[in-house]
């Protein structure tokens, strides 16, 4: 309920800036002129961008164990289920059903996701980091070259350690455990489950083939976001960079909890919009148009898929008791 009450309150004061100084006609016309072309666009590579990460999911799941198939539909789910529920539990829909469908232990489940997680911020942050350093309007603005040098640090910490587990997985470990063995123990039980969750999934690093498919298919599924702005945007001199910097500031405001993503995407991706020159009104109705279709896209056959796997909303409310009375029989 508080996460509820919080996330209204966010969403309550990121529409009144959204909306600040809107001209409702013009917004109208913004929005009635969107071409249905585009509409189309951004529903193709919105189911796209999905069904990549299925793909990556089945790469990154520990091979010789559990059940692969049914991925994209589990992953729609998820989706759906941020979109309506509060607290992200999507993903602990996508564990909790990994775990009791497809038969792969909590760790893996968990870890796969996780996983997932820390790939698309990584790749997220350079999607931020790339555009400040390439346009000149935007190194202009200090603030954001002051937050791009943090960010870029981030973002090289998270592929060094990646990189550093693949060449030298022995001594990755042994490093790991000194860190956890030292650090204070309110923290060290939760880093030993993260680290064992990680680590189940990352057999993938060590194998020729599937590890630049990881990486091709991960750079893919977050660059179809910059492909939804060009669309939508549609304007002279916005390209892949503007798109890239779109889509960064729309994932900052997807990361704030609000429910559905309302208002906080919205003012992020209008705010990001706007630095690259984009005129407020067009920034704003790109941000409708894209948070809405999809919405609507992932929410319908999200739903498709509930009613095909007979998921109850009931076993997704008692999925995180679930999940944790799991983790402790494991222990």
């Amino acid at each position: 309920m508080l996460w509820l009450l919080v996330g209204l309150v966010v969403a309550g004061v990121s529409l009144a800036y959204f909306f600040h100084n809107v001209k409702p006609a013009e917004l109208r016309d913004n929005l009635l002129g969107t071409p249905v072309w585009e509409i189309l666009a951004v529903v193709a590579l919105t189911l796209l961008t999905l069904w990549l990460r299925a793909i990556r999911w089945g790469l990154i799941l520990p091979a010789g164990r559990g059940d692969r198939s049914g991925l994209f539909g589990l992953i729609m789910v998820g989706f759906m289920v941020n979109n309506v529920l509060p607290a992200r539990l999507g993903e602990v829909t996508r564990v909790l059903f990994l775990w009791k469908r497809n038969r792969f232990t909590i760790a893996e489940s968990a870890g796969s996701v996780f996983l997932e997680r820390i790939l698309d911020t990584t790749i997220y942050l350079s999607f931020f980091v790339i555009p400040i350093l390439c346009i000149p309007k935007l190194r202009a603005v200090h603030t954001l070259v002051k937050f791009a040098i943090p960010t870029a640090c981030i973002s090289f910490a998270a592929i060094m350690g990646l990189l550093l587990y693949g060449l030298f997985p022995s001594f990755s470990k042994k490093t790991c455990r000194t860190l956890i063995n030292i650090s204070p123990e309110k923290i060290r039980h939760r880093a030993i489950t993260i680290g064992k969750e990680l680590v189940s999934n990352l057999e993938w690093i060590h194998s020729p083939v599937k590890c630049p498919i990881v990486i091709v298919l991960s750079v893919l599924i977050i660059a179809c976001y910059p492909a939804m702005m060009i669309v939508l945007v549609h304007a002279q001199g916005f390209g892949i960079l503007g798109g890239m910097f779109g889509a960064a500031w729309g994932a900052i405001g997807a990361s704030v909890p609000s429910p559905g993503y309302v208002g906080s995407l919205h003012a992020a991706l209008k705010f990001g919009l706007v630095l690259l020159g984009i005129d407020p009104a067009r920034a704003i109705s790109v941000a409708v148009i894209y948070h809405a279709v999809g919405y609507l896209t992932v929410t319908i056959v999200g739903l498709y898929y509930f009613t095909r796997m007979r998921i109850s909303f009931k076993e997704i409310g008692r999925a995180k008791e679930e999940l944790k009375k799991e983790e402790i029989a494991e222990e």
